[in-house]
């Protein structure tokens, strides 16, 4: 189930953010588009990298609480996506607010598939 989740949002997020990127593009220009491109890819390799520990991290621990070297695994993560952040706004090739519009569009569409997950399990029909 969980791997059907990431799929489906890694794909709806990915067509999402194409279709926001060319209308960025028609109405602010390169920088917006390439801002919302990058954002939304951004996003998308952090939710699958998150995806992915989780799923490692669960039947490895079970009821135990994860070590240093998954914490210092998670800092590294963030320093990378951070990383990568400043150097693509300080580059000047996106636009601030096409970056941030990018990386708002996962979230809406991760809650949106949980829902839909959790209504089917309620209904019984958990696929």
């Amino acid at each position: 189930m969980v791997g059907e989740l990431t799929t489906r949002v890694t794909v709806e997020t990915a067509v999402a953010v194409a279709g926001l990127a060319l209308l960025a593009g028609g109405v602010a220009g390169a920088a917006a588009a390439a801002g919302v491109l990058a954002g939304g890819l951004l996003t998308i390799l952090n939710f699958r990298w998150l995806a992915r520990g989780a799923s490692r991290l669960t039947p490895t621990f079970p009821g135990r609480r994860p070590g240093t070297a998954w914490l210092v695994g998670v800092g590294l993560r963030f320093a990378a996506l951070f990383g990568a952040l400043a150097t693509l706004l300080a580059s000047g090739l996106v636009h601030p607010l096409g970056l941030m519009g990018g990386l708002a569009v996962l979230p809406g569409f991760l809650i949106a598939q949980g829902l839909r997950m959790a209504a089917a399990v309620d209904a019984g029909d958990a696929r």
